[in-house]
């Protein structure tokens, strides 16, 4: 198991290059945000000249409808919408004295996960009638599963303009479980996890145990830039790179004979990878209350290797059956998310609870490696490994 020294390492030299290559694209869009930027002050200037020539007694008593100025103009439906009443600051009777709401600022955020993963539980023993080849189940068995566990994901957001941002994220998650079986009776228990080569059931065979260990992490370095918005709904495009590295780390032991004594299975499959990513978000808030749902998308596609490690030993030391594994390949990750929350008027403030599931595809789970060493066939181990949950986050932008 890798130490959290090198891991935190390893996550520090990336978000050094990954860092370097946004600052690059950034400097490449920054052209483009001038544009728009003068647009803006464009917009302003034709709107201050026009509340120049309008008398304070008339400003202040005007019933006619306040339309807010700039970036509404350049992204907006020209149609009413269903808070048309109010400005993008939510107010009524004045001007708008901030920018959008969903204006990109510089800000923090953390998000509390609690994941459950799927397609990871493992059956490690069974529990059968007698040792013979004959012998046929019994009911009981063991199984490691991971339930629910907390996790973390946090970040920072740096303005580059009011349509664009610049995103720093880093994702951590980490979940682990035990199980020990014990046979009822005369019955035995058959390991499903000793190599074949070996007895994977005997005499000794009454007392079968299992601990299980799973983590992933994630360091998100993504532009992330307006498409369009109004007073009620923002969406947001992104692009990026996302380092990402999972460990599953399994130990299960077995008395199987006098001859033998403990047998201990130990294994380990890792992955880390580097891939671009995409993604978009989009955001509804009602002007009058604040309150607002939002959902996300984002892809990736991790490039980089599966490694496995399988060693067996006995008590007694008549040998060691081990296997090595190592498969280059990219593994797609998809997130979805959907939630509710409130968000403050000039958006500097933001609650959210939401439900999430993330999918690796082309993964390489424990027991599929696993029943690959004991088949000893290694075509075709591949898995789809999920977690899904809940995930409860707050914001604050300056």
């Amino acid at each position: 198991m890798k130490s959290i020294s090198a891991t935190l390492n390893q996550l520090w030299r990336r978000a050094l290059l990954l860092l370097g290559l946004c600052l690059l694209a950034i400097q490449a869009v920054d052209a483009e945000d001038l544009v728009a930027i003068g647009q803006l002050e464009a917009v302003d200037v034709a709107a201050a000249t026009t509340v120049s020539n309008t008398s304070p007694t008339n400003l202040l008593t005007s019933d006619e409808p306040v339309v807010q100025t700039g970036f509404m103009g350049l992204f907006a439906d020209k149609h009413e919408s269903c808070d048309s009443a109010c400005d993008g600051c939510g107010n009524t009777s004045a001007r708008c004295c901030c920018k959008p709401w969903w204006a990109h600022r510089c800000g923090v955020f953390a998000e509390f996960l609690l994941l459950r993963p799927g397609s990871t539980d493992f059956i490690h023993a069974v529990e059968q009638n007698d040792t013979t080849p004959a012998a046929f189940p019994t009911g009981p068995i063991g199984v490691v599963n991971i339930e629910s566990s907390a996790g973390g994901r946090f970040g920072f957001s740096v303005c580059a303009s009011q349509c664009s941002s610049l995103e720093v994220i880093y994702t951590g998650w980490q979940g682990d479980t035990s199980n020990s079986i014990t046979a009822n009776g005369s019955n035995v228990l058959n390991s499903t996890v000793i190599h074949p080569s070996s007895a994977t059931t005997g005499t000794a065979s009454l007392v079968s145990s299992a601990e299980y260990e799973m983590d992933f992490q994630a360091l998100d370095l993504s532009y992330r830039r307006i498409w369009r918005a109004n007073d009620c709904y923002a969406i947001n495009w992104s692009g990026g790179f996302r380092y990402g590295n999972m460990t599953q780390d399994m130990i299960a032991r077995q008395d199987i004979s006098v001859a033998t004594g403990l047998v201990t299975v130990d294994t380990d499959v890792d992955f880390e990878g580097l891939g671009l990513m995409m993604g978009l978000d989009a955001e509804r808030r009602s002007c009058r209350t604040g309150m607002m749902c939002y959902s996300k998308a984002l892809s990736s596609f991790l490039a980089g290797d599966w490694t496995g490690r399988y060693r067996q030993s006995d008590q007694i030391g008549l040998g060691v059956i081990a296997n090595d594994y190592n498969d280059f390949r990219v593994t797609p990750v998809l997130e979805l998310e959907l939630g509710i929350g409130w968000r403050s008027p000039c958006g500097r403030c933001r609650a959210s609870i939401g439900y999430m599931t993330a999918a690796w595809y082309n993964a390489v789970s424990t027991r599929e490696y696993v029943d690959a060493v004991r088949a000893s066939s290694y075509v075709g181990v591949d898995e789809t490994i999920t977690f899904s949950g809940l995930t409860a986050g707050v914001e604050a932008n300056f």
